[in-house]
């Protein structure tokens, strides 16, 4: 085996008040056969709990000596503010740097609400992987006049803790990894609400794991002779998943998937473009 593959079980944190959108019966085949398809694939995956994303990012917020801005709106449900930020792509699926989430503000109208909290903060999120969003936030916050001062996640990976080091800002996390072939969030191995790369200019999202529609490979690191394969399992995956009768736009939208009658039937008539 490789380095880690590491993978939050979070589908029962981001459905939990979505009950009609996800067969709650179904999570723990879904990740059964998740599981067993990845390491098929080499593999050595490592999955993180909920309740341990959940436990250390509770605590983070708790014990705060400072304001808290937090970067996740599953597992915190109190901090003195949130901001919707994730990565975007532009609509050929090229890098599109960070961009706000669907429901939220835009990024600059996010962060002219910070300055209200106080010079330093803590900034709360599930996952620190290279530190990048991080970094690129501090600089953002700057002309704010505020100053993050320590990040607390569930899951950190020692190459984003020691580029923060060097910027002097703590980390506080539940779960560390030296290193790691890959991070990926659960959702985003399902047509489920949240899942995919934000592509703003088309108020969509481009699922990981579709070999058309996204990018296995870059994006979680699935070789690409694996990638059909996968793509068809995954689908398959989330017909399982999600309630026969939920209709595609309480779902979401996505690149490449029709937005309206039931989410099976857009799923459904994806499969039979692929075969």
């Amino acid at each position: 085996m490789g380095k880690p593959y590491v993978i939050s079980a979070e589908v029962d944190v981001a459905t939990a008040d979505l009950k009609q959108i996800v067969n709650q019966d179904c999570i723990e085949s879904f990740r059964e056969s998740l599981d067993a398809d990845l390491r098929a694939m080499g593999k050595d995956t490592r999955w993180v709990a909920s309740s341990t994303i959940r436990g250390g990012l509770e605590h983070a917020v708790a014990t705060a000596t400072l304001p808290v801005i937090s970067l996740d709106d599953r597992y915190v449900s109190s901090a003195d503010q949130f901001l919707g930020i994730s990565r975007g792509v532009g609509p050929s699926l090229q890098d599109d740097g960070y961009v706000a989430r669907r429901g939220y503000p835009p990024i600059e109208d996010q962060l002219s609400r910070v300055s209200g909290l106080g010079k330093e903060v803590i900034l709360v999120d599930d996952v620190l992987f290279s530190g990048e969003m991080v970094t690129w936030l501090a600089a953002l916050l700057i002309p704010y006049g505020v100053r993050i001062g320590a990040v607390a996640v569930g899951i950190a990976i020692q190459e984003g803790i020691d580029k923060l080091a060097l910027e002097g800002i703590d980390v506080q996390a539940a779960k560390v990894f030296c290193a790691v072939e890959d991070e990926i969030c659960e959702r985003d191995f399902a047509v489920v609400p949240g899942s995919g790369r934000r592509i703003d200019a088309l108020a969509a999202n481009a699922l990981y794991f579709d070999a058309k529609n996204g990018k296995p490979d870059r994006w979680a690191s699935i070789p690409q002779s694996s990638a059909e394969a996968f793509c068809v399992r995954s689908l398959e995956r989330s017909l399982d998943l999600l309630q026969s009768d939920v209709p595609m736009e309480l779902v979401g939208r996505f690149l490449g998937y029709g937005t309206t009658g039931p989410a099976a039937s857009q799923i459904t008539n994806r499969l039979e473009e692929i075969s």
